[in-house]
């Protein structure tokens, strides 16, 4: 069983009802910064989010991590954001779901995975 990094992409997408987000065979696990994205939207769709993210397990963002983005950030030009959600998944060796590919192949050593 893999442990993956779901970005607010993907979690946006399934809101948005263009991706069902059906995992199998992983446990899912979502940044604090995703929350707070996800949280940013419609106010009426605060319960439906909370419901969505509560099965997985939320990553916060501590110490080694914000220091771990800001090397990302300088080395990389990504905006802070998705520094943040690359360094969480490296430092907890999570396997990073996005549609971003792009911008996150900037990142060494980062692991995409899919949930299919």
């Amino acid at each position: 069983m893999a442990d993956l990094l779901v970005d607010s992409d993907v979690f946006i997408d399934h809101l948005r009802g263009a991706r069902a987000l059906r995992p199998r065979r992983h446990r899912i696990h979502y940044s604090a910064v995703t929350r707070c994205e996800l949280f940013a939207g419609p106010a009426d769709q605060e319960d439906v989010v909370a419901q969505l993210l509560s099965p997985f397990a939320e990553v916060d963002v501590d110490g080694v991590v914000a220091e771990r983005a800001g090397r990302i950030r300088r080395r990389s030009g990504l905006l802070t954001p998705d520094a943040l959600i690359a360094a969480t998944a490296l430092v907890h060796r999570l396997g990073l779901v996005t549609r971003n590919r792009r911008d996150f192949e900037r990142v060494r050593g980062l692991r995409f995975a899919d949930l299919g």
